[in-house]
């Protein structure tokens, strides 16, 4: 059925002929688009005529365009976007952590607060220092950066609402990056997509279609909006500063499965880096992640309303984060630049 199928796509959708692998991977994602359809409708595919189920996939796509998907030229963007990432992250070589020394992760956020009548954004600063031997003592200083943006109220009535009051900062360590152990082995726990442990990121498929899944699984039950979901656990797992290039390829090829994923903003300064947004908008929300699309490098994420939320307009961003990553001596010491 693929020539028959590609026929109608090119149909559709002129491919440009300088990327040859375009065509390829918008059927992935179209073809992907249909495996989430329910099975019934799914089990009386294989029965069709080659040239008539090429015809109903055609159809499909135009579906998936008047139901919010992304239409074809979005999909091969996309595409495009994630898998030249990928590419550069296969080809990234992550270095050891020299014996004694730690891998430096900073992450700045802006995150919203509300309280009646009022809402900010509030800006933090964490730094963790990751040792060579990861079972040995993690170190986090979380800090209060100082930075204030009225969203909602006057000047006023956030300061009085307490929102803009400042905290002080915040030492913690503990083994293994446990920096709140219950009782027992604080190395034991087993991870997950917002604290990846090594046990966690070795059992992780790296075949994007089978991590597609595992990340469908779960979060199934989860947020607001199923795709968006998905790309918030790809997020912060990236964001954690833990995960190997052969993982970081395979999440962006994973996310070519989104059908709802598209490019937001072709060029984003966050923290002074650029690079490209893509983004899910559902929820009255647009969730994005950015990254630099040449070296695949994660830049960070970013949120805004897409309808009005407790007074504060459309449009507004109302949360991001950037990470930034280095190698240093000593704990608490931080990059030179």
């Amino acid at each position: 059925m693929i020539d028959e199928l590609d026929e109608a796509l090119h149909d559709l959708y002129p491919v440009p002929g300088e990327d040859a692998g375009a065509l390829r991977r918008v059927r992935t994602r179209v073809l992907a688009e249909i495996e989430e359809r329910p099975a019934d409708r799914r089990r009386r595919w294989p029965r069709l005529p080659l040239a008539v189920a090429a015809v109903l996939v055609a159809v499909a796509v135009v579906a998936m365009a008047l139901r919010g998907s992304a239409p074809p030229v979005a999909m091969v963007e996309v595409a495009q976007t994630l898998n030249t990432a990928a590419d550069a992250q296969t080809l990234a070589l992550d270095g050891p952590i020299p014996a004694g020394s730690y891998r430096y992760i900073a992450t700045h956020s802006l995150h919203a607060a509300y309280n009646p009548g009022v809402a900010g954004l509030f800006g933090t600063r964490e730094e963790t220092w990751v040792p060579a031997d990861p079972s040995a003592q993690w170190f986090l200083l979380r800090t209060d950066t100082g930075e204030r943006t009225r969203l909602l109220g006057t000047d006023e009535q956030v300061k009085g609402s307490g929102l803009d009051a400042r905290s002080s900062p915040e030492r913690l360590s503990g083994r293994c990056g446990n920096f709140y152990p219950a009782a027992g082995d604080p190395c034991a726990a087993p991870g997950n997509w917002q604290s990846p442990t090594a046990a966690f990121l070795a059992e992780l498929p790296r075949d994007p279609r089978r991590l597609y899944d595992r990340l469908r699984t779960d979060t199934k039950g989860h947020g607001q909006d199923r795709d968006q979901e998905v790309l918030v656990y790809v997020t912060d797992a990236l964001r954690s500063g833990l995960i190997p290039a052969d993982l970081r390829a395979a999440l962006y090829r994973a996310l070519t499965y989104l059908p709802t994923l598209e490019i937001s903003e072709r060029r984003v300064t966050l923290d002074g880096r650029a690079g490209t947004a893509l983004g899910i908008t559902a929820a009255g929300k647009q969730q994005e992640i950015v990254i630099d699309p040449v070296t695949g490098a994660f830049i960070g994420e970013r949120k805004r309303l897409t309808e009005d939320q407790d007074g504060v307009p459309a449009g507004t961003v109302v949360g991001s984060s950037t990470v930034r990553y280095a190698i240093v001596g000593k704990p608490w010491q931080r990059p030179a630049s």
